[in-house]
């Protein structure tokens, strides 16, 4: 078939013109048909297939040929540059010729399939006469093959287009018969060579991938890795591998089961459950780094020498709804899992991390490697996050120098069976990797400081490489560069001229010239020279002679400097780079200062000397983990200061396992082996010990050096300078732990032993959870459970009353203080200080609230923690604006605090229980359980945390929980809170000085009152959440609470999901109406038959108008068939929470807003909160729009104290749903007690009540009752049916069937016991089968509303306003009516004098009346005499209550002072302070819960005659206040957080159910994954550290010069025979 140059054209210039039109290829068959015969298609597509196959089969061969060109390439390249280099410096693998069929064929396959070609190089780098290095022969060789191949690419494509357009000349201007051949040359060129520069080109983009990028195919790593060699030819000690390629939590397993049984899979699962929990401090990104040999068998290392290993680092920046611990797992499969090894660890079954090479049945001199994977997570603080700033970090990448091996010094002198690592140099590849919390902030060189940025500019000019990162952690990997130089000397030279010889030269000018790394390799040989000649000379066997040795140390040095000497005074090239740096004058020169710094280094600077060297002279705070290709096959190296980290030895398990998180190393916990119990006695020696957890001390800086030996050498392996630090040995003496103390100065150092915390078998210690579906739905159905267990812990002799005990001694102490005296009242003064941060916070607010209204002379202070190192915790303060906080203006002497922190590792109340040691010592915390950071410190203060009487920690024992919106970890810190609560008011109650001095107003019948309360709330917490105090699902019948709540949040969430399926709607109906081509109105005009013309436009604009109204149209639609409102606004949600306690908003907007923190933007969601009774109008009702969601908790307004809260609650609600627009308002929703509906929301749910009436609601009820006088039943109203009483239940009807009396009841007398009795809130279920209503009364009584007969139940808080008015107006009336009193009638006359306003006379005149004896003092007898006269049914016991409560000095009589207090007091508050049972029948101090059967029942049977009932009933306000604070808020913020999960929960399974799981998110994470805020914010971690040293050493200071100047003063009074009675005190002891 001819070929014309159209067609040509069209087939060399690309594909996509090769059907450019339908009538370029009519004319191309066209063409070909006038010059030839017809072709058949059956012909024509036989021969295409043959050509298709044909080009195929010619790519692949050109292919291939490229390929081995391109390697081809290498191999020339590498002998031009080692004909360069001299000789045979420059091997191929196997050193055999090219030439052989063996080595061309090794060749050839490696080339053609493989594609790559190993070259061996030697490492003779830089000599001293110079030449080329094997750095710049590895990167020449490496790039000449992407340049080579780049270059053949572009030069066939320009010589093909050449030879075309020429023979294209040729043929147009000849004719047809002399242009045959150079035509069908051209077909030919035009058929091939397309096929040869496409296979050209990729075989150059293949190089470029892999030579330029760095790219290394799977297949490729599996068969050769980097740096190694397994024969003698090509052994490490000798050369470097260059292998050319075309295209802070952590654990280490000692036992090899980890790795051989299951390929290393439980062990990632034991690493991703540590990513898990550690993520709940921050995560946005992650790394782990994990080391492996660089060759098989022997780990690289030679049969003497330390194996070379290299670093394997990945990292991940996670998602917004990705989960980092998975991700992060996967990033380590991809990474280390080999492609054949269907997802084990490469290496798993090798020798290396298995079995012992030293002989059948000797694990003396094994050479088993330790596989370890340390890793972080990254929560960003100085940059964003990303690749470059997630962890591990790592400044200098990879080199490969002469280092020699060091080892123990047991091990090289004295051990048998164990290698003794030889005296020569082998080359090893030297690579850092650095994971670290806190902040660097300075660095000391030359005795100044300089800060990072000026570091990082250092590090550049130093190390001459790019800095990686801008992020502060990245230079601490590159000063570990310069520090850890153990063993090699051209890094040894590199320390010595960068810190040794700083002196002189300053970091900061950047004009200074430092030597390159191959300069400092060249000087590095002179030394290394002088060490092998006297290895040699001197027959030493091992390092260890000279490391030991000062002697031989000297010897070295000077055998240095007469190798060095010649070179710097003859000014020879190699050692030209040292002139700017080292002089050599006699006088005045560092010449000798410099061999000798460079000498110590190379046998000093091991990994542990690094890190202290590090710390020693940085500033900042530091969670540091430490590892280097040359330490770690036995070492690691970690370090606190300022940033906590924990260490847990398994050893039953063969596994540590460290993180900054406490919690996170418990992960080991949670699995077992991989086949099961182990007993890995061919590893190491099995020891059946329990776990235990070593804490690092952050506050005084602290390094572990964990060293678990090699080939047999089992000490651990330390440079001279720290060998006299004491070893432990753990783990049966498998790990070796050296620990090294930066400063004393914050805790006395002890044993470590001693420092152990055991996690096996101690009942202190809770596992983590196993991991559940619903983190969040777990948390809230565990909250009955876990309150539950609060309460019954209280009961029990347990960590928490041990901690109540120590707390309630720190209480009384302080109180007898403020008795006696010597603690003074004044402004300023804080008591008890209460500390947290968010939540924690809140919920401290309202305790400290809540305990300054019952003590209102007690200075009770709830405070930030955050402010509180803002103000202290620095040197220069930060002020709180907008709070009356100051250093001056709060006086911290000595005060009780009290920090809440459910994580215990928050840093803000992590730092304030370190920084407030200072300042006091009565430090107690409230954590989720015992074995938490802030724990640990607290634990650490005087008794060592041996002492249980001394406990300062209160504990939920919830755990660890790492749903990030949090439930169950703000009930149950609440529900303490208030046994704490309870607690300290029956100690300040105790003493009746206690309760002067504070101003009580609470009293012992209150607390019981609300022990009562809190005891029933457990079950009203059961039917919120559906589930009982056991974790069992309550019955159908008992779950309508939950599912009317849940149901509330199915509502909502369509609301936040009728966007997203609006859109699907919309997606759909254009898709389906576009692809058939009939849109709605013109389908339907064309099915009626309507297809003139005319019609065609009227049907396009409707459905153009359709098109444009769709998506509303769709969420009319949704909004018609779901039945919701049809006139909110189509926008996206707002959700605004109110409240009148402020925690319950604060926390449900928090929970909220965490839920729907990685919802979709379609799906999304605006969280707004609070105060109904304070700001919530003024702040958010100008943004209520039409569909805005407002869901707010009224108080319980049936109860007297509470009726005007809940009106004000009710006022805001109606104000924000009378907002309307086009008839449309805010749809809102009510949460509480009280059972009246706003007429203006939407919905109202009525939370159930389980505890008995108050005695206001109780006297409504009588009242009501008495006015009716039973009319209701005679005009037929109130029906009594006859079988009422029959159909009720059992006990119901043994209770109501007779009277106290034993006679029978009629149906008007039951009704009336039963409405009398107190219980009408308790038996709602029950009145419904005794009483139905006529009209509107029987559809009340049939609608299952509770509390049938309850008349409080159903009024309004306005109503309930009116009727409470209208008693308490009718009490005052009936009291002052009264007729004349008695003379002794104290009350009257009190009342009387009240009202007259007369002075102190009159209480004299009363005083002296009562004083028989006319002593000025009432006894006991008088009191008694006096008082029996006005109520004789007054005890004995009460009335020695009473004159206990007034006699303030415990003198046994009152004094006129007394006599007043006690006038004063209302009649109802002295009956309140009667003597009340506060022990439970062990003995055990314990605030009993009140038994009546309605609350003030015993107090109406204790009143004096006359009393009146309603006023009595106000005295039970304070405790209807703590039931609103303490019991009924908890209720419903349960309730939100129900309704809130079921919206979260609805929302987050549409996208997978949509998407068919490719879209999705998780409602318990956010994107910032900050479950606890362990970032120093927004104060430095640095100064607040340094400024608990300064102050706790100030303290002390202060305290011992006191103690010195009393001791004086006593010496002198003695010796000089002062006086001291009162007034001749002398001036010295006046002044303290």
């Amino acid at each position: 078939m001819m070929c014309n140059k159209s067609n040509t054209t069209r087939i060399v210039c690309g594909w996509k013109h090769k059907y450019k039109s339908s009538s370029t290829k009519n004319s191309t068959y066209a063409g070909s048909s006038s010059s030839n015969s017809f072709t058949s298609p059956s012909q024509h597509g036989d021969r295409s297939r043959s050509s298709k196959r044909r080009h195929q089969a010619n790519f692949f061969a050109a292919y291939i040929l490229f390929g081995i060109l391109h390697e081809l390439f290498h191999v020339i390249v590498a002998k031009i540059v080692a004909a360069v280099r001299s000789s045979s410096s420059i091997k191929i693998v196997e050193d055999k010729s090219l030439l052989s069929s063996t080595s061309i064929g090794k060749f050839l396959s490696r080339a053609a399939f493989g594609r790559y070609t190993p070259i061996t190089i030697p490492s003779t780098t830089i000599n001293v006469d110079g030449g080329m290095s094997s750095e710049m022969a590895a990167s020449i060789i490496t790039h000449s093959g992407w340049i080579l191949s780049l270059l053949l690419a572009f030069g066939m494509h320009y010589l093909y287009y050449a030879r075309l357009r020429s023979s294209a000349s040729a043929t147009t201007t000849t004719n047809n018969n002399s242009t045959t051949k150079p035509a069908s040359f051209i077909c030919l060129a035009a058929a091939l060579a397309p096929t040869f520069i496409l296979a050209a080109y990729i075989a150059a983009v293949e190089s470029i991938t892999s030579d330029l990028m760095g790219f290394v195919p799977k297949m490729a790593k599996n068969i050769l890795l980097l740096g190694g060699g397994s024969s003698a030819a090509t052994s490490p000690t000798s050369s470097m591998q260059l292998l050319l390629h075309c295209g802070n939590f952590g654990i280490i397993l000692l036992n090899s089961q980890w790795i051989n049984v299951d390929g290393g899979q439980r062990a990632l699962s034991v690493l991703e459950k540590m990513v898990e929990v550690t993520m709940m401090r921050g995560a946005q990104s992650g790394g782990v780094v994990t080391f492996e040999p660089t060759s098989s068998g022997g780990g690289g290392g030679g049969k003497d020498a330390n194996p070379v290993i290299r670093g394997v680092r990945s990292r991940v920046v996670n998602a917004k709804r990705t989960v980092l611990s998975e991700g992060v797992r996967k990033k380590i499969e991809k990474d280390n899992c080999g492609l054949m090894n269907g997802g084990k660890l490469k290496g798993w079954n090798d020798v290396e991390f298995n079995a012992t090479q030293g002989g059948s049945g000797s694990s003396a001199a094994a050479k088993r490697l330790v596989r370890g994977f340390f890793g972080h997570t990254r929560f960003a603080t100085s940059s964003k996050a990303s690749m470059d700033g997630t962890h591990p970090h790592q400044w200098s990448p990879r080199q490969t120098l002469t280092c020699y091996g060091f080892q123990s010094k047991e091990g090289a002198f004295l051990g048998q069976n164990v290698m003794r690592v030889a005296p020569t140099g082998q080359l090893m590849g030297v690579e850092n990797f650095v994971t670290h919390n806190g902040d660097f902030e300075f660095y000391k060189i030359g005795g100044k400081y300089y800060d990072c940025e000026a570091i990082q500019d250092w590090l550049v000019r130093t190390l001459h490489v790019p800095m990686p990162a801008t992020v502060d952690s990245a230079a601490i990997a590159g000063m570990i560069d310069l520090l850890r130089v153990q063993g090699c000397f051209a890094l040894s030279v590199r320390y010595a001229i960068c810190f040794e010889l700083s002196g002189d030269v300053d970091p900061t000018d950047s004009s200074v010239r430092y030597p390159t790394t191959m300069q400092y390799e060249a000087v590095g040989k002179i030394f290394e020279k002088a060490l092998d000649k006297m290895v040699m000379e001197d027959g030493i066997k091992t390092l260890e002679q000279v490391n030991a040795s000062t002697t031989k140390r000297s010897n070295l040095c000077e055998r240095v400097k007469d190798e060095l000497m010649p070179l710097m005074k003859g000014s020879h090239p190699v050692v030209s780079c040292l002139d700017n740096f080292v002089t050599t004058d006699e006088e005045c020169g560092n010449f000798d200062q410099f061999v000798k710094a460079a000498v110590n280094a190379f046998f000093d600077n091991d990994l542990l000397n690094t890190v202290r060297v590090f710390l020693q002279n940085a500033k900042g705070s530091f969670g540091l983990c430490v590892t280097t290709s040359l330490d770690a096959h036995r070492q690691v190296a970690m370090a606190a200061k300022g940033q906590t980290l924990c260490i847990a030895f398994y050893p039953r398990k063969g596994v540590i396992c460290y993180g900054s998180e406490q919690a996170a190393v418990k992960a080991g916990l949670n699995y077992e082996t991989p086949q099961g119990k182990s007993n890995w006695s061919s590893d190491f020696k099995y020891v059946d010990e329990d776990a235990v957890r070593f804490d690092l001390d952050d506050l005084g800086g602290e390094i572990a050096l964990l060293d678990w030996g090699y080939a047999g050498d089992n000490d651990p392996a330390v440079s001279p300078p720290n060998r006299a630090l004491p070893v432990y040995k753990l783990m049966g003496g498998a790990v070796n732990v050296i620990t090294l103390h930066q400063e004393n100065a914050m805790n006395k150092s002890s044993s470590l032993i001693k420092r152990l915390v055991t996690l096996e078998n101690n009942e202190f210690i809770k596992p983590l959870l196993d991991d559940c579906d619903d983190p969040v739905l777990g948390d809230i159905q565990d909250i009955p459970k876990i309150c539950h267990n609060i309460q019954e812990d209280w009961k029990d002799v347990g960590l928490n009353r041990m901690s109540s005990w120590h707390l309630m001694q720190c209480i009384k102490r302080r109180l007898r203080g403020k008795v006696d005296g010597s603690i003074e009242n004044h402004a300023g003064q804080i008591d008890i200080l209460v500390t947290g941060c968010e939540v924690s916070l809140w919920l401290a607010e309202q305790f400290v609230s809540d305990l300054q209204k019952c003590f209102p002379k007690l200075y009770v202070k709830a405070v930030s923690s955050n402010k509180l190192l803002g103000l202290f915790g620095q040197e220069l303060s930060m002020p709180t604006i907008g709070f009356p906080y100051s250093q001056k203006g709060m006086d911290l002497k000595d005060p009780i605090v009290l920090i809440i922190s459910h994580s215990g590792g928050t840093f803000a109340p992590l730092a304030c229980s370190n920084l407030l040691q200072s300042f006091s010592s009565s430090i107690f915390a409230v954590c989720s359980e015992w074995d938490t950071q802030v724990g640990k410190q607290l634990r650490s203060i005087y008794s060592g945390g041996l002492d249980l009487l001394t406990s300062r920690i209160f504990s939920t024992e919830v755990g660890v929980r790492p749903a990030e919106p949090c439930s169950i970890s703000v009930v149950a810190t609440h529900q303490l809170l208030t046994n704490i609560f309870e607690h300290i008011c029956m100690t300040i109650l105790s003493d009746p000085n206690f309760r002067y001095v504070t101003g009580s107003i609470i009293n012992e019948r209150d607390l019981q009152t609300l022990e009562r309360l809190n005891v029933d709330n457990i079950k009203a917490l059961e039917r919120i959440v559906g589930v009982d105090r056991k974790g069992t699902v309550l019955h159908d019948k008992l779950l309508h609470k939950e599912v009317e709540l849940r149901a509330a949040g199915d509502v909502w969430s369509e609301h936040i999901l009728e966007n997203a399926k609006a859109y699907i709607m919309t997606f759909i109906y254009i898709v389906v109406t576009v692809t058939i081509g009939y849109p709605l109105i013109s389908g339907l005009a064309d099915a009626a038959g309507l297809r003139d013309e005319r019609y065609y436009y009227i049907t396009r604009f409707f459905d153009s108008l359709i098109y444009f109204w769709l998506p509303q149209i769709n969420v009319m639609i949704l909004r018609i068939i779901q039945g919701r409102n049809k006139r909110h606004r189509m926008v996206g949600r707002t959700v605004v929470i109110g409240d009148p306690c402020p925690w319950v908003a604060q926390s449900a907007e928090a929970f909220l807003s965490k839920i729907f923190a990685c919802s979709y933007s379609i799906a999304g969601l605006n969280v707004l909160s609070g105060n109904p009774a304070d700001h919530l109008v003024h702040r958010h009702t100008h943004r209520v729009v039409r569909g805005s969601l407002l869901v707010c908790g009224r108080p319980d307004g049936r109860l007297t104290a509470l009726t005007t809260l809940e009106a004000s609650t009710c006022l805001a609600v109606n104000q924000a749903s009378s907002i309307q627009s086009i008839g449309g308002t805010c749809e809102s929703i009510t949460i509480g007690h009280n059972k009246s509906k706003l007429p203006l929301s939407a919905k109202a749910i009525f939370l159930e009540s389980f505890r008995p009436q108050f005695l206001c609601e109780k006297l409504l009820v009588e009242s009501e009752v008495k006015s009716a006088d039973m009319s209701l039943t005679a005009t037929g109203n109130l029906k009594v049916t006859p079988s009422a009483f029959s159909e009720a239940p059992e006990d119901f009807r043994e209770k109501f069937a007779t009277s106290d009396k034993g006679d029978s009841l009629n149906a008007s007398q039951r009704l009336r016991m039963l409405i009398t009795s107190g219980d009408a809130l308790n038996t709602s279920q029950r009145l419904k089968t005794l009483i139905t209503r006529r009209g509107s009364a029987q559809a009340q009584a049939t609608s299952g509303n509770d509390d049938g007969l309850d008349s409080t139940s159903h009024r309004s808080s306005a109503a309930l306003i009116g009727a409470y008015a209208n008693m308490e107006k009718e009490a005052r009336s009936k009291a002052s009516k009264v007729g004349d009193h008695n003379k002794f009638d104290i009350d009257a006359i009190i009342e009387e004098m009240i009202k007259e306003r007369k002075g102190v006379d009159k209480y004299r005149k009363i005083f002296e009346e009562i004083d028989a004896d006319g002593s000025g003092e009432l006894d006991f007898d008088e009191f008694v005499e006096a008082y029996k006269r006005i109520n004789p049914d007054v005890s004995l016991s009460q009335l020695e209550q009473m004159f206990k409560e007034a006699d303030l000095d415990g003198g046994g009589t009152l004094d006129f002072d007394e006599f007043v207090e006690l006038a004063k007091l209302p009649q109802v508050e002295v009956l309140g302070k009667l003597s009340v049972k506060n022990r439970d029948d062990r003995g055990l101090a314990q605030v009993m819960p009140s038994k009546e059967r309605y609350f003030g029942e015993e107090l109406l049977k204790t009143a004096p005659k006359g009393t009146g009932a309603f006023l009595m009933s106000q005295s039970q306000h304070l405790v209807m206040e703590l039931y609103e604070s303490r019991i009924a808020s908890m209720q419903r913020f349960v309730a939100m957080t129900v309704m809130f999960h079921q919206m979260g929960s609805r929302v987050q399974n549409f996208f997978p159910n949509i998407s068919f799981g490719y879209l999705g998110y998780r409602m318990d994470r956010t994107h910032s994954i900050m479950r606890i805020a362990t970032t120093a914010s927004p104060v430095s971690g640095a100064d607040v550290r340094d400024r608990m040293v300064e102050l706790l050493l100030r303290h002390k200071i202060q305290k011992a010069v006191t103690l010195f100047s009393r001791k004086y003063v006593e010496w002198r009074n003695v010796k000089y025979g002062v006086n001291r009675s009162r007034g001749n005190t002398p001036l010295s002891e006046k002044s303290e």
